[in-house]
């Protein structure tokens, strides 16, 4: 079995605590929740669609002063209260057997309704407060949804359809149709959400007709609709800032406080001045490639996302710098804060590099929920191209958070010679698109070795969060992005566990870029969700880095995508368990493992041998997959301790490896006192051990083989 394998098995376990039901249910999988929107101050009951959602115990939102009933296995109830500031956050489940992957959920600062089939024509159109929102879902191929609200004469609205940023899968369009039947505004096909601003040429009831690009159909394709007059905050520019120190924002919006109104304008803009600690909105995200929070503006409805950089920041200064006479001078490193006003811009930077110096360059349009697809290029004085940066391949191997293809270019440059270069930036979207809002950020810096590291669920159980055994272990995936020739191992630790957990300390070894986190869970642990919070420590060009540990989803559409906290559900008991320990922890090649095997069985019916497995990533000389040889794989279930051997390889890189076991029985869950109830049957669980780290040693000298002579003819 693979690493990766190994990690797909574990993670379909799920959790255990008690109760006559099957002991092998997979963890719960949200495919929707609806409606997925709620007003400040109200309450409301949830409707969940999904997988294994039988026994639910306990359901949680990431967001103060909300709380969250189970009424039963398909409906919640959720209280929000006054002072909650409006938001997206996280909702989880926790059954008998795991944690569910988090689920966003919207706080709203209007009235939320909830939208049926019976608003599918104009004339049956569902009525809308001003400002109000509705929750809706295309229920099936081409389904047309139609609603109206009553508008006055000069009055400017903002019209804004979400899908993608609330994790689901629908590519809403829609049109504003005035009271005489004539379309006023359609949004572009080009936004990944829509957005109108409009101002109201006559009093009377407007209609809105909404509709999927796509014209299909799945459970996730759901959408909330907002129609705002409110004051309001749209965007801000720059959205890259400086961390401890005030910085010069200019926001846009709607009816902006000390803004003179304008009647033949609806966008206002005007600069303010913003601190990230004063300006922080609660509910705050940390991203490893953004760094992003919310800004929240008193007596403005709405926040937009700011990027903290440990860099200094350049502003686009439009439009003085359209080509590469005027290109506005840079100093490496720094972090470039770039806007397209207007379609077909070019934006032109300016820099000196000696010869030989590397420069590493990374761009972000896509990743910050811009429809946008940049590119890069380097040119020399004479204007001679020396390197395009274009879309980011897909590494090959297995997919990580990482790996995944992007319209986000990245790469590496060596200047030739000491002189002045120049950086091209431009979106091939842009001969039709350019605004405020259609901003993105490029990254120069000098090349050194660095890393991230990212804790993400398995490939085959993408959809379940991490679900902890009650005394038992528990792997949570752990990946290092090794950028710019960085190889040196990582430790990683957890920090501050909750009640009822202990974990040992990971090491990722300089060959590897992929392990396993080990936590234990006590058998009295409380039953409950709780965050975690891992670190990494590795050593950077003499110096100790420290860094946090990102924590990943992966979204219906299959990417990864970051989450505020690493978070964990305990459940019920697993029916038995393993604790190894080796008896020597450093070993030379070629020579003897053995394991003391800690065994323990909750007590319920065990059936059949076990199906014991090694796993440990072995690597040899070439870097290739090595295995042990004759693993010992018989357990002898009626003794606690139990002394397992295998042989090492003597091709084998030497190196610090991770080591555990993964042990599958037949287990018969409990009977239940109900006569009348058939006895259940058995069914398979597998149990993982603790992971211990091995060093391997190479051979003395004397014992190294030595190659064969060719034999002369």
């Amino acid at each position: 079995m693979t690493a990766r394998r190994f990690i797909d098995c574990l993670m379909i376990l799920g959790l255990s605590l008690c109760n006559s039901v099957p002991l092998f249910a997979a963890p719960p999988e949200l495919e929707s929740l609806f409606p997925f929107s709620f007003q400040a101050g109200t309450t409301a009951e949830i409707k969940l669609k999904g997988k294994n959602l039988k026994n639910i115990r306990q359901s949680q939102v990431n967001a103060p002063g909300v709380s969250v009933k189970v009424i039963d296995d398909k409906n919640l109830r959720i209280n929000v209260e006054n002072q909650t500031p409006a938001g997206i956050y996280n909702l989880r489940l926790l059954t008998d057997d795991g944690l569910s992957q988090p689920y966003p959920v919207q706080i709203t600062a209007w009235s939320t309704l909830t939208a049926t089939e019976k608003s599918d024509q104009p004339d049956s159109a569902l009525k809308l407060s001003l400002p109000g929102g509705v929750d809706a879902r295309f229920e099936h191929t081409g389904d047309i949804d139609w609603y109206a609200f009553t508008g006055k004469k000069d009055q400017q609205i903002t019209l804004r359809c979400r899908s993608k940023s609330l994790g689901s899968s629908a590519a809403p369009l829609m049109t504003l149709i005035a009271p005489d039947g004539e379309e006023i505004a359609f949004a572009s096909p080009h936004q990944r959400e829509p957005v109108l601003h409009v101002k109201l040429p006559n009093s009377g009831t407007y209609q809105v007709k909404v509709f999927n690009r796509a014209y299909s159909s799945d459970p996730s394709a759901l959408y909330h609709l907002s129609v705002n007059s409110e004051p309001r905050l749209l965007a801000a520019f720059p959205a890259l800032i400086n961390s401890g120190q005030p910085n010069p924002v200019t926001i846009q919006g709607i009816s902006l406080p000390g803004v003179s109104q304008n009647a033949t304008q609806i966008l206002q803009q005007t600069e303010i001045t913003v601190d990230p600690e004063k300006w922080a909105a609660p509910h705050q995200t940390d991203s490893p490639l953004t760094n992003r929070f919310h800004l929240n503006v008193p007596e403005l409805e709405g926040t937009v996302p700011l990027i903290i950089t440990d860099l200094p920041v350049v502003v686009d200064q439009e439009p003085g710098n359209q080509s590469q006479k005027t290109a506005q001078k840079i100093k490496v490193p720094c972090d470039i804060a770039g806007q397209f006003l207007k379609p077909r811009d070019l934006d032109w930077y300016q820099f000196t590099a000696e010869k030989g110096q590397e420069l590493s360059i990374r761009a972000f349009g896509e990743q910050l929920d811009q429809q946008m697809d940049l590119e890069l290029a380097l040119l020399d004085s004479s204007g001679k191209v020396l390197k395009s940066l274009t879309n980011k391949a897909e590494v090959k191997g297995n997919a990580t958070p990482v790996s995944a293809t992007s319209l986000d270019p990245e790469g590496t440059w060596k200047a030739p010679k000491s002189g002045t270069y120049a950086l091209l930036v431009r979106d091939l979207y842009g001969s039709s698109l350019g605004d405020f809002d259609r901003q993105y950020r490029v990254r120069i810096e000098n090349k050194q070795p660095d890393f991230q590291v990212y804790a993400y669920p398995a490939a085959s159980d993408r959809y379940s969060g991490v679900s902890l055994h009650q005394g038992g272990h528990t792997h949570v995936t752990i990946y290092v992005d090794r950028q710019h020739g960085f190889s040196e191992p990582v430790r990683i630790q957890a920090v501050d566990l909750p009640e009822g957990l202990s974990a040992d300390e990971a090491i990722i070894p300089a060959h590897q870029s992929e392990a396993r986190f080990s936590i234990f869970t006590s058998k009295n642990a409380p039953q409950t969700i709780v965050p975690l919070s891992l670190k990494a420590i590795a050593t950077v060009q003499d110096q100790q880095v420290v860094k946090q540990v990102h924590p990943q989803t992966v979204s219906r559409s299959g990417s990864f995508q970051q989450v505020a906290t690493l978070t964990a559900g305990t459940a019920k008991a697993a029916p038995f368990n393993m604790t190894i320990k080796p008896n020597q922890a450093k070993r030379a090649l070629g020579e003897k493992i053995e394991l003391d095997v800690q065994w323990e069985s909750a007590g319920s019916e065990i059936s059949g041998k076990p199906v014991l497995k090694w796993h440990i990533d072995l690597v040899d000389a070439k870097g290739k997959q090595a295995s042990l040889i004759k693993p010992v794989t018989s357990l002898d279930l009626k003794q606690s301790e139990n002394i397992l051997t295998a042989q090492l390889p003597q091709n084998v890189q030497p190196g610090q490896y991770s080591l555990w076991l993964s042990a599958t029985l037949n287990v018969t869950p409990s009977q239940s006192t109900d006569k009348k109830q058939k006895k259940p049957k058995p069914a398979p669980f597998e149990a993982v051990s603790n992971i211990i780290t091995l060093e391997i040693q190479p051979l003395p000298n004397k014992e190294k083989i030595q190659p064969r002579k060719k034999q002369s003819k």
